[in-house]
């Protein structure tokens, strides 16, 4: 399933403006959670793999957890 970057930043429990600068630290990294361009509404309007965003929220949460 595909969402939003307002409904993912809403899964991450962050603002979106956060969520779309933290993808971007991702795609630098090689590590792309978009889904494919063609589920897209249009070419401005990228959707998220929720799959995808629901791990890199676990991993951000256990990175978190594990500083503490």
């Amino acid at each position: 399933m595909n969402c939003t970057t307002a409904q993912a930043a809403e899964l991450a429990g962050i603002k979106p403006a956060s969520f779309r600068r933290e993808m971007h630290r991702e795609r630098e990294r090689g590590r792309d959670h978009r889904a494919p361009r063609e589920q897209w509404p249009d070419a401005r309007t990228p959707m998220w793999d929720e799959a995808t965003i629901r791990a890199w929220c676990l991993a951000r949460e256990h990175r978190r957890t594990r500083s503490d």
